[in-house]
């Protein structure tokens, strides 16, 4: 998975959770990772409602590399509102299966 494949998935992910669609994110992971109502409490724990980071934060996305997983990587991306960054964060697995990408919503930390 290259860094632009990487990126879409990326803001693919965060609309998803702005838009507050959870059951979307956990059937695309295959009963992996936070289940929907899981996603939805922690969203819910933050107060506000998400919203989408500006543009320049994708410039910044950094991805490690999942060891022994081909073409697996770990993204935290940092979690927005009206107000702008929050400490909040999305960790999430991505990996190309089959060729297309697939993620995996790890973990939603509040803090």
């Amino acid at each position: 998975m290259n860094p632009n494949d990487l990126t879409l998935v990326a803001k693919h992910v965060m609309k998803l959770l702005v838009e507050r669609r959870f059951d979307e994110l956990e059937q695309a992971a295959g009963g992996d990772g936070l289940s929907a109502d899981d996603m939805e409490a922690a969203v819910d724990d933050i107060g506000s409602a998400l919203a989408m980071p500006p543009e320049s934060y994708w410039h910044d996305l950094r991805a490690r590399a999942v060891r022994n997983r081909p073409d697996a990587f770990e993204l935290s991306m940092e979690l927005w509102t009206a107000n702008g960054r929050t400490r909040n964060t999305v960790e999430l697995t991505a990996q190309l299966s089959g060729g297309r990408p697939t993620v995996v919503v790890e973990d939603i930390i509040v803090g």
